[in-house]
């Protein structure tokens, strides 16, 4: 502890130095460059958005005041955590492919740190500024492909701002050992061993400009979006009935096929997308996690030919499970007294039970459960009949299937159809269940 106290006052007194010598707060070159390009870029283009990143959450504060004193009303910064509000503002002002009708221009400049170079359509902006260049640098080109987006063309041309530092600068602020330091750190991942930092050098980018400019292949191997699209691409070149058929899917899919162990994925796109996983551990007790894309693509990815399996019998506790956990609820299930519960136990309990005059109507049972899970058609007095299935004795079993029956034919065999149908208009989210199993 005292060592850090003693840390901490010799950066107090180096801070005092550097604010009287430089008075670096009130003349920042860095943030007056930023402000006089920005100006000039906003009225040459204003159609043109623009992105500012920065690695450090600070920075993004303390430029927030300085955009926000220039630019008034015209900056959305993203300093703290994404609430719904603000992923809502960033998909009006700067997703080309959010509806329409809900498109907004209120903003023209969006501030943020690395937390939203991932997963967000900013392809209204046409510019992204790297404020600050991070250690690694693939980010910098997660950054820019928020702009670059392959599903959406708005500009024919897009536009990459660095910021570099200088090594006349790095000496200008007494900080040489510091950023000698984290040079030698780039150097040894980049490969790169030239002298930065020498005295007698004129202030110009540093190395690592000329490693950020190469082609990204270059610096590592293919990314695993590049792969994906590419492999999306060749299954369009090749089955393009496929991909046509796709406006047709409703907006719930279920499938399970064969795979070397039990697991269930559901892929959620409500906004983003989110992907969950979920299976039965040695302790007969469920598992659920949130997941990559990366982490799965080999376990749900199958033949053109691959004949779909029977979802097996755990499928809709897993399912079920995935949507609560999703939704930060409480995994425990609805009062086993509420109507709804009871239909659903007894589906369940149906379409478990090993008898063949049963299993004649596993489809339809499985649609009811489906509709009580995810769309809610069914009316109580519906609702109050499945309750009433019973399946203790064969008896019992043959009055439940004359009900059944009569189920099928009031409600008609796909009558859940027609309600998938009618809310592919609604922006609703969309859910792929994918189950393996293992046979």
């Amino acid at each position: 502890l005292k060592i850090f106290d003693e840390i901490l006052n010799l950066l107090d007194d180096l801070n005092l130095v550097l604010l009287d010598d430089l008075n670096l707060v009130k003349n920042d070159p860095k943030a007056n460059c930023l402000i006089e390009k920005l100006k000039l870029q906003l009225k040459k283009e204003p159609q043109r958005k623009i992105v500012i990143f920065s690695e450090y959450r600070d920075t993004v504060k303390y430029l927030k005041d300085i955009l926000d004193r220039e630019f008034p009303n015209k900056v959305l910064s993203i300093v703290d955590n994404l609430s719904k509000k603000t992923i809502e503002e960033i998909n009006k002002n700067f997703d080309a492919s959010h509806p329409k009708e809900k498109q907004e221009d209120k903003y023209k400049i969006l501030l943020a740190s690395d937390m939203i170079s991932e997963g967000f359509n900013l392809n209204r902006a046409g510019m992204v500024i790297n404020y600050d260049i991070p250690w690694n640098p693939v980010r910098v080109i997660q950054r820019v492909g928020r702009i670059n987006r392959i599903s959406k063309k708005v500009f024919d041309e897009l536009y990459i701002v660095n910021f570099f530092p200088t090594e006349k600068g790095a000496e200008l602020v007494r900080s040489r050992e510091i950023a000698s330091n984290k040079m030698f750190l780039i150097h040894n991942t980049l490969g790169e061993d030239a002298k930065i930092f020498d005295i007698d050098e004129e202030p110009s980018a540093s190395k690592l400009y000329e490693k950020i400019q190469q082609n990204p292949e270059e610096i590592e191997e293919e990314s695993f979006y590049t792969k994906i699209y590419k492999e999306f691409n060749e299954i369009k070149k090749q089955y393009p009935e496929l991909i046509k058929s796709l406006d047709n899917f409703p907006l719930r899919v279920k499938v399970a096929k064969k795979y070397l162990e039990d697991e269930l994925f559901a892929f959620i796109k409500k906004g983003r997308l989110y992907i969950y996983s979920a299976k039965m551990d040695e302790n007969l007790k469920y598992n659920y996690s949130p997941v990559t894309f990366e982490d799965v693509i080999d376990k749900v990815r199958c033949n053109y030919n691959e004949s779909p399996v029977e979802l097996s019998n755990n499928f809709w506790d897993l399912y079920e499970g995935i949507k609560n956990f999703k939704e930060g609820k409480s995994q425990m299930p609805l009062p086993e007294n509420s109507i709804e519960q009871k239909a659903k136990n007894n589906l369940k309990t149906l379409i478990k039970l090993q008898n063949d005059k049963i299993s004649t109507y596993k489809n339809f049972l499985n649609m009811l459960l489906e509709d009580i899970v995810d769309y809610g058609t069914l009316p109580d007095y519906t609702l109050r009949r499945i309750t009433n299935l019973e399946s203790e004795s064969e008896d019992k079993i043959a009055k439940s299937i004359k009900e059944i029956e009569a189920l099928k034919k009031e409600l008609g065999e796909n009558y859940l159809d027609k309600e998938k149908e009618r809310q592919k208009n609604l922006k609703k989210e969309i859910i792929v269940a994918i189950e393996n199993q293992k046979l």
